[in-house]
């Protein structure tokens, strides 16, 4: 799968233009886990999409929150 289809698919479903790169790496991560694409199309896709300067969120963890719950 080509970055390419993954764009024009995006627009077929959203009706819009990705923003970034970020929003398409997350429409991939959700093709995949509705089975859209398999696990190397997937793969592929993220490696490509990293390459073009996507990121993963990074997730703020409340230190105090974890001390409750433990």
């Amino acid at each position: 799968m080509v970055v390419k289809l993954l764009i024009e698919q995006f627009i077929l479903e959203k009706e819009a233009k990705p923003s970034n790169v970020n929003e398409l790496l997350d429409f991939a991560s959700l093709c995949y886990l509705n089975n859209t694409y398999s696990i190397s199309e997937y793969r592929m896709l993220f490696r490509e999409l990293m390459l073009r300067g996507a990121t993963k969120p990074e997730y703020y963890i409340d230190e105090e929150l974890c001390e409750q719950i433990v």
